[in-house]
């Protein structure tokens, strides 16, 4: 993590332009410096999820796909694949549950 690196972590007040490339486009010019561990949490379960996506079904891992790293919308992804938002959603929770037992598992 940037911030465990950083010298300045003590009396840290701001996000710095390192952390600040990492915040995902949406909450950029949104976030407090005490946001940054829930980010980086954050980023660290997507990141276990992409990389576990063996473990999915091929329709999971198509909606992960375009979710987490083509970046669409829910909605979006639902008009393409012919299905509501409310299954898309489903579907994400169900792939995150999946990886979520085969992590604590191991």
């Amino acid at each position: 993590m940037i911030c465990e690196a950083c010298q300045k972590r003590a009396f840290c007040t701001e996000i710095c332009p390192a952390v600040e490339s990492i915040i995902p486009s949406m909450e950029a010019g949104r976030v407090d410096a005490e946001d940054i561990p829930r980010i980086m949490e954050g980023r660290s379960y997507v990141n276990t999820l992409l990389s576990n996506v063996n473990l999915l079904t091929q329709h999971q891992r198509i909606v992960v796909r375009q979710y987490y790293r083509e970046g669409l919308q829910q909605e979006e992804i639902a008009r393409l694949s012919g299905v509501s938002q409310q299954a898309i959603a489903d579907c994400i929770n169900k792939a995150r549950a999946r990886i979520g037992k085969k992590m604590k598992k191991n």
